[in-house]
């Protein structure tokens, strides 16, 4: 990822726009934990009973 303050030929508006899509990011990540913990949702994406057949 590109910092915009190590360069001048970024513009300002697309380093703010990646700090608010992080912020975004980080945000759905403490709402996915807090629902895993309060609620007790899963959050393993694992199918356990997913077995390969032998054909």
């Amino acid at each position: 990822m590109l910092r915009g303050e190590d360069t001048a030929l970024i513009r300002p508006y697309l380093v703010e726009y990646e700090k608010k899509e992080q912020r975004s990011r980080q945000r759905r990540r403490r709402l996915t934990l807090v629902l895993a913990a309060d609620f007790g949702v899963d959050l393993d994406t694992r199918d356990v009973h997913a077995t390969g057949v032998a054909w």
